[in-house]
C-alpha cells in the first residue's frame, strides 16, 4: 500500500470535506495543525507522527496505532479511542481530550501534563508510569480499573474522580487533591500520598499498605476493610475521629 502524504489527504479534504483513514500507514507524517475533525483514524498506523495542535474532534480511533505520535496541543474532544489503542510513549502535553473514549487504550508512559481529561472515559486504560503532573481538568473521569502503577500524579487534581479497582501501586500523588474520590477497593501499596487531601474519599477495602501519609488529610475519609500495614504517617496526618492508626498497623514517623 502506497503511503499518503500531507498534501493528498489535504486535496480530499478539500473536495469531500471528510476523509477516511482506516488501516492506512501513516508512520512519522507530518500532520501538525491539520483538520481531521470527525476523521475515521480506526486501525492507522500513526507511530511517530507529528500532530501538534490537530484538530481531532469527534474523530474515530478505535485500534489506532499513536506509539511515541506527538499530540501536543491536539483538540481530541469527544474522540473515541476505544479498544485496543495504543499511545505508548505519546506526547499529549496540553490536549483538550474532554469526554474522550480511552477505555482500554494503552498509555503507558505518555506524557499527559496539563491534560484536559474532564469527563473522560480512562476505565481499564493502561497508565503505568504515565506522566500526569499538573492535569488540572479531571473532573468526573473515570478510572475503573485502570492503571496506573508508577505514575507520576504530583498535584494533579482528581477531585470525584472514579478510581474503583485502578491499580495505584507506587504512583507518586504526593500533595494530590483526591477530595470525594471514589477509590474502593483501589490498590496504593507503596504509592507517594504525603500532603494528599483525600478528605471525604472513599477508600473501602483499600490496600494502602506501605503507602507514605505523611502530612495527608484523611478526614472524614471511608477506610472500611483498608489495609494500613506498614503505612507511613507522622504528627501532621489527619485521621477520620476515633480511627487508632498504630492498631491499624500503620508506622509512626518522627523526624529528628
Amino acid at each position: 500500500m502506497t503511503k499518503l502524504t500531507r498534501k493528498q489527504i489535504e486535496d480530499h479534504l478539500k473536495i469531500m470535506g471528510y476523509i477516511t483513514l482506516q488501516e492506512q500507514d501513516l508512520q512519522g507524517l507530518d500532520l501538525s495543525g491539520a483538520d481531521l475533525r470527525g476523521a475515521n483514524l480506526s486501525g492507522a498506523n500513526l507511530s511517530g507522527a507529528n500532530l501538534n495542535k490537530a484538530a481531532l474532534v469527534d474523530t474515530f480511533l478505535l485500534d489506532v496505532i499513536l506509539v511515541k505520535a506527538t499530540l501536543a496541543g491536539a483538540d481530541l474532544t469527544e474522540a473515541d479511542f476505544s479498544g485496543m489503542a495504543d499511545l505508548t510513549e505519546a506526547d499529549l502535553r496540553g490536549a483538550m481530550m474532554e469526554r474522550a473514549n480511552l477505555e482500554g487504550a494503552n498509555l503507558s508512559r505518555a506524557k499527559l501534563a496539563g491534560v484536559n481529561l474532564s469527563h473522560a472515559t480512562l476505565s481499564q486504560a493502561n497508565l503505568s508510569g504515565a506522566t500526569l503532573t499538573s492535569t488540572d481538568v479531571l473532573a468526573a473521569t473515570n478510572l475503573t480499573q485502570a492503571k496506573l502503577a508508577e505514575a507520576d500524579l504530583t498535584g494533579a487534581d482528581l477531585r470525584g474522580v472514579t478510581l474503583r479497582g485502578a491499580d495505584m501501586h507506587g504512583a507518586n500523588l504526593s500533595g494530590a487533591d483526591l477530595r470525594g474520590a471514589d477509590m474502593r477497593g483501589v490498590v496504593l501499596r507503596e504509592a507517594n500520598l504525603s500532603g494528599a487531601n483525600l478528605s471525604g474519599a472513599d477508600l473501602g477495602r483499600a490496600d494502602i499498605q506501605e503507602a507514605n501519609l505523611c502530612g495527608a488529610n484523611l478526614s472524614q475519609v471511608t477506610l472500611r476493610g483498608a489495609g494500613l500495614r506498614d503505612a507511613k504517617f507522622d504528627q501532621q496526618t489527619q485521621w477520620p475521629d476515633g480511627l487508632m492508626p498504630l492498631i491499624a498497623g500503620a508506622i509512626l514517623v518522627t523526624t529528628p
